[in-house]
């Protein structure tokens, strides 16, 4: 017999080493996909950790929820995952204006997932927002950026991705290189 949602929530809530979380979120996005109505009941009402009840309520993709998550970004500790949650929201220009405020936040997560949402969006003047990134004091914000100005597709993204080739960080580098490609691939 299947599990339930409720069954499948309480055990993604209750999850400690060696659970199989990935099948868990697979099994969970399922049902939200077959039956987004129920699923957005069960998820509203479950009695968890805020932080794993914005990660459900961003499976959704439901559009009543924006504001939820965008109220849930002034809280440091749930910033991340609401972000996450915004990123399957539907209205790209609401979700690409939320995600160019946070290029600037002070944590370095965030700015990643930011940048890769705006690279995503690939909105009228991704690029030019994206560029001060390059300049971005923690490597692992340089790498994605790296990666994401790839995708833009966007011939102005070169010198930058070229400079990004002789970044002190390696990573920063294979990424920038993995950028290039991408954008040559156009």
């Amino acid at each position: 017999m299947s599990p339930t949602l409720d069954e499948l929530l309480r055990a993604l809530a209750t999850a400690g080493p060696g659970v199989d979380v990935p099948s868990l979120v697979d099994d969970i996005e399922a049902f939200v996909e077959g039956d987004p109505e129920r699923s957005r009941t069960a998820i509203w009402s479950f009695a968890g950790d805020e932080g794993l009840r914005l990660r459900l309520v961003g499976f959704l993709a439901d559009p009543r929820d924006f504001d939820v998550l965008v109220s849930a970004l002034v809280d440091p500790r749930l910033r991340y995952t609401a972000l996450e949650g915004l990123a399957n929201q539907p209205d790209v220009e609401r979700v690409d204006a939320v995600a160019r405020s946070l290029l600037d936040d002070p944590d370095p997560m965030v700015r990643s997932k930011a940048a890769g949402m705006v690279s995503f969006g690939a909105r009228p003047g991704a690029l030019e927002v994206l560029l001060p990134l390059a300049g971005d004091p923690v490597p692992h914000v340089r790498m994605v950026l790296g990666w994401h100005l790839g995708g833009l597709r966007d011939r102005a993204a070169e010198p930058v991705l070229r400079g990004l080739l002789t970044d002190p960080d390696e990573q920063v580098r294979k990424f920038a290189a993995r950028g290039l490609a991408r954008l040559n691939r156009q």
